[in-house]
């Protein structure tokens, strides 16, 4: 358990939602027990994302910067999770960092498989090291474009 000192039980019973898409957040949980269905969407355009079991957590992104839910999870079965809040998680990295390079280790995991979800949906099996490059290549500035006020416009690439 990467921080149970800091970690609060909570259960919840089949079906209930854990996390709305779009909400904020500023807490992550580890499965003691039990399962979640993670989606994204809502109604016939939902989509499963994964299933998460014991010792997976979720919920993480907002541990390093609080902000909207990218996912709804719902438990699928009674769940027991260990909850920790980002101004917890704060503390115990900055009092022990072997606990930030233990989470580091999830958050590159968690990477790793969205990397492989998108070159399975790309029909180019492109993943995010080529979409990346395709985009470095498509946003160069020369000095003429740092030159004009509308360079850092998002709305132009």
């Amino acid at each position: 358990m990467f921080l149970g000192e800091c970690m609060q039980k909570v259960v919840f019973a089949a079906g209930d939602t854990i996390l709305t898409e779009g909400e904020d957040g500023r807490t992550a949980y580890l499965i003691v027990s039990g399962k979640v269905e993670v989606s994204v969407g809502t109604g016939a355009k939902a989509k499963t994302l994964a299933t998460l079991r014991g010792g997976e957590v979720f919920g993480e992104m907002s541990l390093l910067e609080p902000g909207p839910r990218s996912a709804t999870v719902k438990a699928m079965d009674r769940t027991e999770c260990l909850v920790t809040s980002y101004d917890d998680f704060m503390a115990t990295i900055q009092e022990n960092p072997e606990k930030a390079v233990q989470f580091m280790k999830t958050l590159v995991g968690r990477l790793r498989q969205a990397n492989e979800m998108i070159s399975r949906l790309d029909p180019h099996k492109r993943g995010i090291r080529e979409m990346l490059a395709d985009m470095q290549k498509s946003t160069t500035l020369n000095s003429a474009d740092l030159g004009r006020g509308d360079w850092y416009e998002w709305s132009k690439f």
